[in-house]
């Protein structure tokens, strides 16, 4: 074969497929690598406070990932807060943790909450102690701790803070069935 103007676009077009073969081989090859692999990463910010943002009558939540491989009865470090920025209403709070995996079972996990907040054991709800005030912070925990389920170390995890407000407003009694407050 001469390498003529009439042929340059067929050497071309082969160079170009060739070269796409081997970057298609080389993603197929390492990405088969990279899904198979069992070390995982996890969202859990051990240490450092992760928050978010609620107003009256929303609900918020924070998701964060973990593997399987952490002990039961492990205490790790993990800020969690949120914060009111309802510009005009106080607001009366609550939080639940719930941890799911892609199998579906819910393992077993804990946290230890700060003073303000109080389990309700009827619900699986931690109540917040006193109205939070416009832009104010609560911190709901300073620790999670591994329960004593079924954690798998090749499995993913999600571990998800849930925190619902209402407006100081509303019947708090009537809607969740528990006044958070004992003193109003």
């Amino acid at each position: 074969m001469k390498f003529n103007k009439e042929n340059f676009g067929w050497i071309f077009l082969c160079f170009g497929l060739l070269v796409l073969l081997a970057i298609a081989i080389y993603l197929g090859v390492s990405g088969w690598f990279f899904k198979n692999d069992a070390s995982f990463t996890t969202d859990l910010e051990l240490g450092k406070t992760v928050s978010t943002t609620i107003s009256k009558n929303q609900a918020s939540t924070i998701s964060l990932t973990f593997d399987g491989s952490y002990l039961a009865g492990e205490k790790l470090p993990q800020i969690i807060s949120v914060t009111n920025v309802d510009e005009s209403s106080n607001i009366y709070l609550r939080a639940k943790v719930v941890v799911s995996s892609g199998s579906g079972t819910n393992p077993d996990m804990d946290i230890v909450s700060t003073i303000n907040w109080t389990y309700n054991e009827s619900d699986g709800y931690y109540y917040f102690n006193d109205l939070l005030s416009v832009d104010a912070r609560a911190t709901l925990c300073s620790y999670v701790i591994i329960g004593d389920g079924n954690y798998i170390s090749q499995n993913r995890y999600i571990l998800t803070f849930i925190f619902e407000s209402l407006s100081s407003s509303e019947d708090v009694q009537s809607l969740w069935g528990i006044n958070p407050i004992q003193n109003v």
